[in-house]
């Protein structure tokens, strides 16, 4: 059994109109909390930190496609801070290394620029 209004309707419309383009925070989120699950796989199977690296890439990669520009930013940012963070340095703690550290987060936000012009 089955309940219908005029409203359910139009929530349900509404709620169909919401694209992933306008979640910022979403995708934001995504990267920081599955780049800590990467983390911790990856270090659970012994894997190199350049792999880790390559795997957080792609997921900021994939969390800026159609986004904007400053929502791919900033999936960069918390993204090279996961690297920094988890995968260069132990249990949290940052640090900047130099040239190895701007060379990351340079690749990262190349990644995640080029991905938010991508549109579906």
């Amino acid at each position: 059994m089955s309940i219908h209004t005029p409203l359910g309707r139009a929530v349900a419309s509404d709620l169909a109109r919401v694209r992933w383009a306008r979640l910022a925070g979403v995708r934001v989120g995504i990267v920081l909390w599955a780049g800590l699950a990467v983390v911790d796989v990856s270090s659970l199977a012994g894997a190199p930190s350049y792999a880790e690296v390559a795997a957080l890439a792609v997921l900021v990669t994939l969390a800026s496609v159609g986004a904007r520009a400053v929502t791919a930013l900033c999936a960069a940012g918390v993204g090279w801070l996961v690297v920094n963070g988890f995968v260069v340095h132990s249990v949290g703690v940052l640090g900047f290394d130099g040239a190895p550290d701007t060379v990351r987060l340079i690749l990262l936000v190349v990644l995640a620029v080029a991905a938010s012009r991508v549109r579906r």
